[in-house]
């Protein structure tokens, strides 16, 4: 009887539901078992393929017995016959040397009169385990690239973001300042125009009384020093802020004498401060620029000193030639030092800014910025040196300016900086 059986099965069946010219020519591997024995009625060459096998020796053979399919096959084979329903299934063959995954798809195939006919297997997809480790290598290796890439463009914009962050940021600072400026210009027009008539009533004043006869020569004096000062604050009033408009005329002074009027002007204050101030300086030293704007620059740099230092502390005020290291030409170099208390790291950087000041409410953040702008339009530049602590404590302020401003080009011993800054620890 077994006998029999054994024969029964290697004989090829016939009549197979699939539509065979189309089967014949796919390139998906198919095959037709019979219901309820799994055995192989049909078989396209895709399939052949795949087995290794010619068709004439897997027609007859048992499905389960060629790809050592497991119970997962097992159970779907026998629900499609049940239920008449297709299904899929994805499952691993273990009996060659490397483990091969296969997908495959399973459905009944009906004749014209509804009988089951068989169940047909269309294999989707095999990969071998070496394959498949290979491919999955191969993924990994190409997402850790990609991984890479998108972390370098990650961090690529952030920079760039960060970047544009900053640059916003420096802009609507600017756009501040440049606001702020503009008031300052608007109130600055307003009280000139208040400021000029008075003024102007004064000074005509002073002319009078200069004009009179039998006047003491002290009263003569300190009338003309009045009728300069006048002129002066004339002369601010149309000037202020560093902007400006008017054409002003460049000429050549003694420095010496400028020196000294500054130090008469701010005579006062030195009292005040019981400071000891020494002026150096070459009696025969010219040099031809804005004598005015000169003027207020050391003003303004001696005015800080003086409100750096302790009672009765020590200010030096320089005049003298230096020759350029680059061009060998001369200038004149204005200094000056005090044995203040310093600059501090954390604000040296931010000194020449507009409205930047470190004397609370009495500074207004200007005297700084106005005395740049100041040495730049002559083609000149300064020189910063300050130490909060040791033997060298104090500030020096160096302004450099060439001796014929009708020159201005910049004479500046580092290309490319407006000021250098120096700190001493």
């Amino acid at each position: 009887m077994a006998a029999d059986q054994a024969n029964n099965r290697k004989q090829p069946p016939t009549g197979s539901g699939l539509d065979q010219p189309v089967t014949e020519g796919s390139p998906m591997p198919m095959a037709e078992l019979e219901t309820g024995t799994h055995i192989i009625r049909y078989v396209n060459p895709a399939f052949c393929l795949l087995a290794g096998k010619t068709k004439e020796k897997l027609i007859g053979s048992d499905f389960t017995d060629l790809t050592a399919a497991g119970e997962d096959f097992l159970s779907l084979f026998r629900w499609v016959c049940r239920t008449g329903k297709s299904g899929t299934h994805t499952g691993t063959a273990h009996s060659a040397s490397n483990p091969l995954y296969w997908s495959y798809a399973m459905w009944p195939v009906f004749a014209a009169d509804h009988r089951t006919l068989g169940i047909a297997i269309q294999v989707i997809e095999t990969t071998s385990f070496h394959q498949d480790a290979t491919a999955m290598n191969q993924a990994l290796l190409l997402g850790s690239v990609r991984q890479h890439e998108l972390t370098e463009v990650a961090e690529l914009l952030a920079t760039k973001l960060q970047s544009e962050i900053v640059a916003r940021k420096n802009t609507e600072a600017a756009l501040i300042r440049s606001e702020k400026l503009a008031s300052v210009g608007r109130m600055a027009a307003v009280l000139a125009h208040e400021i000029n008539n008075p003024l102007a009533a004064v000074m005509g004043i002073v002319y009078l009384m200069q004009n009179t006869d039998n006047l003491s020569a002290s009263v003569a004096e300190n009338l003309e020093r009045a009728d300069g000062e006048l002129k002066r604050i004339a002369h601010i009033t149309r000037q202020t802020l560093g902007f400006y408009r008017e054409s002003l005329h460049l000429a050549a002074f003694y420095v010496a004498p400028l020196l000294d009027s500054v130090l008469d002007l701010l005579k006062s204050r030195i009292q005040s401060r019981s400071a000891i101030v020494e002026k150096q300086c070459d009696a025969e030293l010219q040099m031809m620029a804005m004598q005015g704007e000169v003027r207020q620059v050391i003003s303004n740099l001696l005015l800080n000193s003086l409100d750096s230092i302790d009672s009765a502390g020590r200010v030096v005020l320089r005049a003298s030639i230096s020759t350029s290291p680059t061009d060998r030409s001369q200038r004149v170099r204005i200094t000056v030092s005090d044995n203040g208390q310093g600059i501090g790291e954390s604000v040296l950087s931010q000194i020449f800014e507009a409205f930047f000041t470190t004397k609370g409410a009495i500074g207004n953040g200007l005297g700084l910025w106005v005395s740049k702008q100041i040495v730049d339009k002559h083609g000149g530049f300064i020189q910063v040196r300050t130490a909060t602590v040791g033997p060298q404590l104090g500030t020096t302020f160096s302004v450099i300016l060439p001796m014929d401003a009708t020159r201005p080009e910049r004479i500046g011993e580092s290309p490319g900086s407006d000021h250098h800054i120096e700190e001493e620890q």
